[in-house]
């Protein structure tokens, strides 16, 4: 078996990327697909982006033209990375590889909804071109299932992490993080909204931790203008290095996201038995529950603020839900699971060939 993947650069520093990695640092797999990544994406100007494309494609190109692959497995984003990665998967065709369209963007079906009736009709082409179509929760099925010819192409592969052997949340813990892209999709505006309205009802010791890269939002004046600067710190991106070492001092991971796919920083938190208050939206409810977090809608900055105050509030309430949080992603979203599906997914495929 040889495989080849195609996604996005380390550069860009999110929950694809980390899905990627998870691939790439895994000895075993890499050695039963003979894999080989390619990434055609990068951060950066325009012109950099588009010269790291084009490059990206000359190798994909020469590559598929040297070795027999089997499977050519894309990852793909939202809006238009799908027009790009089309032409990947037309190089693979033009080879006889199988195709695997991995989703992973959470505004897709929002952006497709957007779109004019004739780019709706080249987004399905591109689409039912693909043989196998991964999506990263049962919500987004009857949606996809709308686009393609052959919904039987559709399979729910849910994003994993590693698990570790116990679960090793520390109760004592008294920071709050929200790790992601910082912006208003993330629900920031609620999150410091929150900060504000509960700052005097909140031990001194209690201090939220933001990490994640901050493109044009204006997080650290925006705690200034808050007067939050006692209460929240924004502390830039998380380096993988520093991980293990901030999870150990979290009492709580919040995420009061207005759209999402199923986030990276939520399996990770839980995986390390930190609950989660975060929203009932696309795939989250799929790992998050009453029983091992707290789940809201969209917008609802109050029930945040008592969601905040009640967890902070009962150490029995934190440590029941860390115990059902370590519990569902060794269950349901560990690596090993993960990895073995993929590997399952490959074989029926080379099978087909």
């Amino acid at each position: 078996m040889r495989i080849l993947m195609v996604g996005v650069d380390q550069s860009t520093q999110g929950g694809m990327w980390t899905v990627v990695e998870n691939y790439l640092k895994n000895a075993e797999f890499c050695k039963k697909t003979n894999l080989k990544y390619i990434p055609t994406s990068i951060t950066g100007s325009f012109i950099k982006k588009i010269s790291f494309t084009f490059i990206s494609y000359i190798k994909i190109f020469f590559e598929l033209s040297r070795k027999k692959y089997d499977v050519v497995h894309i990852h793909v984003s939202e809006r238009g990375s799908i027009y790009r990665k089309y032409i990947v998967l037309l190089m693979a065709r033009l080879w006889k590889c199988k195709t695997i369209f991995h989703m992973h963007g959470a505004e897709f079906e929002v952006w497709y909804r957007s779109c004019s009736d004739k780019k709706k009709k080249y987004i399905r082409k591109i689409v039912n071109k693909a043989d196998r179509i991964l999506i990263l929760g049962e919500y987004w099925k009857d949606f996809l299932c709308s686009l393609v010819e052959q919904p039987e192409k559709i399979q729910v592969l849910y994003n994993a992490v590693e698990v570790p052997e116990k679960n090793k949340y520390r109760i004592e813990a008294r920071k709050l993080l929200f790790l992601g892209v910082v912006g208003k999709r993330k629900g920031m505006d609620d999150l410091l909204t929150a900060m504000k309205n509960i700052d005097d009802k909140l031990d001194e010791d209690i201090k939220l931790y933001i990490y994640g890269p901050d493109f044009s939002y204006g997080i650290e004046q925006r705690i200034k203008k808050s007067g939050l600067e006692n209460r929240v710190d924004y502390k830039g991106w998380l380096e993988k290095e520093e991980k293990e070492k901030v999870m150990d001092e979290i009492a709580i991971n919040i995420l009061p996201s207005y759209n999402e796919g199923l986030p990276m920083t939520i399996l990770e938190t839980m995986a390390r038995g930190i609950p989660n208050i975060t929203t009932s939206i696309a795939a989250i409810p799929e790992a998050v529950s009453k029983e091992n977090g707290i789940l809201l809608k969209p917008g609802d900055v109050q029930g945040l603020q008592q969601a905040i105050l009640t967890l902070m509030d009962s150490e029995k309430i934190r440590q029941e839900k860390s115990d059902k949080s370590f519990e569902t992603i060794k269950e349901k979203f560990s690596l090993e699971k993960h990895i073995h599906e993929v590997l399952h997914i490959y074989n029926e495929l080379e099978k087909s060939i």
